[in-house]
């Protein structure tokens, strides 16, 4: 791991934890087994993380910045479509996503019995929800949604329908494809848009 650039580094070892975690789950994603998928040593772990807590505080950091793509850009998107596109980004449609939601999951179960990790829950989901907000917002100001819609409420039901359509792609991957996710997105939204003419 030497030879690598920091970020180089810091993505390898995120990708080998969030893959112990997916098949293994949280309690179950000791060093030694990251260090395995890693092809290292945990002498290779324990010089850049503390204990198992920091690197598990890493890989859901880690988790957070994927979240928070959409929330730290400057752009906001300009249409529906736009945001259709972006909360697909979100969604678990390719292996990669489906694993680093199994991670997520496994950290929003973790995190009903550890103070912490609650708090750093509660915090995410309120920055994703004032970024939510934000856009429709400035759709709604485009003239692109129905009036007189509760904007803060709306991206609150967002956010819950993206965590609804990701379990159940979890849990029913068979039908719940993803196809299937991207059209109950847009049938979400089509129910928000402005009536066209």
């Amino acid at each position: 791991m030497n030879v690598l650039s920091a970020d180089d580094r810091r993505e390898r070892v995120a990708q080998a934890t969030w893959a112990v975690i997916s098949r293994e789950g949280l309690d179950r994603a000791s060093l030694r087994a990251i260090a395995q998928e890693l092809g290292s040593t945990t002498g290779v772990l324990t010089h850049y993380f503390r204990d198992k807590e920091a690197l598990l505080d890493f890989a859901f950091a880690s988790i957070v910045e994927k979240l928070q793509f959409g929330a730290g850009s400057s752009a906001t998107p300009a249409d529906l479509a736009s945001v259709s596109e972006l909360l697909g980004a979100y969604l678990p449609l390719t292996a990669d996503t489906r694993v680093w939601w199994r991670v997520w999951l496994s950290f929003t179960v973790a995190a009903l019995a550890h103070k912490k990790r609650g708090e750093n829950h509660a915090k995410l989901y309120k920055e994703l929800s004032r970024f939510w907000t934000e856009v429709l917002s400035d759709l709604s100001q485009k003239g692109a949604l129905r009036p007189n819609l509760d904007m803060a409420l709306e991206a609150e039901t967002l956010l819950a329908l993206i965590d609804g359509i990701g379990i159940h792609a979890l849990i029913t991957p068979r039908s719940m494809t993803a196809k299937r996710q991207l059209q109950i997105v847009e049938c979400h939204f089509a129910k928000l848009a402005a009536a066209a003419g």
